[in-house]
């Protein structure tokens, strides 16, 4: 076996691989191409197995899918995150370093857990909804830029301004500047293009069909965009351990700070897919307001925690919960059912054994 660290980069890569028995087999830069990952597999490493590890990044996709067409090559893609370490150690981080550290952890046994690698119509919704997400910051961002604008000639809009269907009309009524006018008018364009793409990729999006997306869309407030959103990010859930780690996989899992035996409950941890909290939040705000006995349960928890601990945290936790119900779902492969959430176990009475006392004359 043949373990091999590579530092990615745009320009070139930097490996360094080591056998079992810690020689260094080769070390130095490849073309970063794929005719640059067969020639170093085929040609530089030899027949023998190698197992290659890499950090994930904007590359992850085509290097990975390059390097799973060699029979002799097993991928191992790491977070950047959980191998930190490797930049704080020894006091000098380089590629040669970094890739140097991953041969020697691959050698070792001591990778962590590797980055799930999605395929299939998982991948296609991921790469949409990525699109799709970017696309709509772009458009936020301009209507943030334009209130901005406004704003500098005493003209403030309501929050839900730029939702409104005649948004455009009402602006044009506004009293401002010539020179205002102008980056109006100019900002309108770009923010009506930004919409009609995103509106294009929605549509490409939803008509993505998959029997996951219908098993989430049974639970109450999961569209056609949320049931995609998170299939694309969980993919196979038989992954997860359990519902906690598709909590903290989700960005919707409280930070813990325990010392000794003092134990505080923080803020929830932001570490985790941003996409999948989004649309979970914004679930959770339409199902308070459901009124359907499908979302009576998940109603009655939300009450429940706002009674103790108040709205905003409750929403959180509410959010939270319809991710771990997805995770039943798609677990079990069968539609959401209110009765499995309002069932309590029932708790058998102890036996009490009585003595019977007989009182007897004289």
């Amino acid at each position: 076996m043949i373990y091999v660290g590579m530092d990615v980069s745009s320009k070139s890569f930097v490996v360094h691989a080591v056998n079992g028995k810690k020689k260094v087999v080769f070390k130095g830069e490849i073309a970063s191409t794929r005719a640059g990952l067969r020639d170093l597999v085929r040609k530089r490493l030899g027949a023998e197995t190698k197992l290659v590890v890499f950090e994930a990044g904007n590359q992850m996709k085509w290097i990975a899918d390059s390097l799973k067409k060699e029979p002799t090559v097993m991928v191992h893609v790491v977070h950047p995150n959980q191998v930190k370490w490797i930049a704080e150690s020894g006091g000098k981080k380089t590629d040669k370093v970094d890739a140097k550290k991953l041969a020697e952890l691959a050698r070792g046994d001591l990778l962590p857990r590797k980055v799930h690698l999605v395929e299939g119509k998982a991948r296609q919704m991921r790469e949409l909804v990525s699109a799709r997400t970017n696309m709509m910051r772009k458009r936020v961002g301009l209507i943030n830029t334009l209130r901005a604008y406004l704003k500098q000639e005493g003209v403030k809009l309501g929050e839900k301004f730029f939702g409104h269907a005649d948004w455009q009309e009402q602006l044009a009524k506004k009293t401002v500047s010539v020179q205002l006018k102008a980056i109006i008018e100019a900002y309108r364009k770009a923010i009506d293009a930004l919409r009609e793409a995103e509106g294009e990729l929605t549509e490409r999006l939803t008509g993505i069909r998959d029997e996951r997306t219908e098993l989430l869309e049974t639970i109450p407030a999961i569209g056609e965009l949320t049931s995609r959103t998170v299939v694309s990010a969980l993919d196979e859930v038989k992954r997860f351990d359990n519902k906690k780690a598709v909590s903290s996989y989700g960005a919707l899992s409280p930070t813990i700070y325990q010392s000794g035996d003092d134990v505080q409950m923080g803020r929830v941890n932001r570490n985790g897919r941003h996409e999948v909290r989004r649309v979970m939040l914004q679930c959770a705000h339409t199902l308070v307001r459901m009124k359907s006995p499908e979302a009576a349960p998940l109603r009655r928890f939300y009450e429940r925690i706002e009674r103790k601990r108040g709205k905003k945290k409750a929403v959180v936790a509410l959010s939270r919960k319809l991710l771990t119900v997805a995770y039943g779902v798609l677990k079990s492969g069968e539609p959401y059912d209110p009765r499995k959430l309002g069932a309590r176990p029932t708790i058998q009475a102890p036996r009490v054994r009585t003595r019977r006392y007989v009182l007897r004359a004289g």
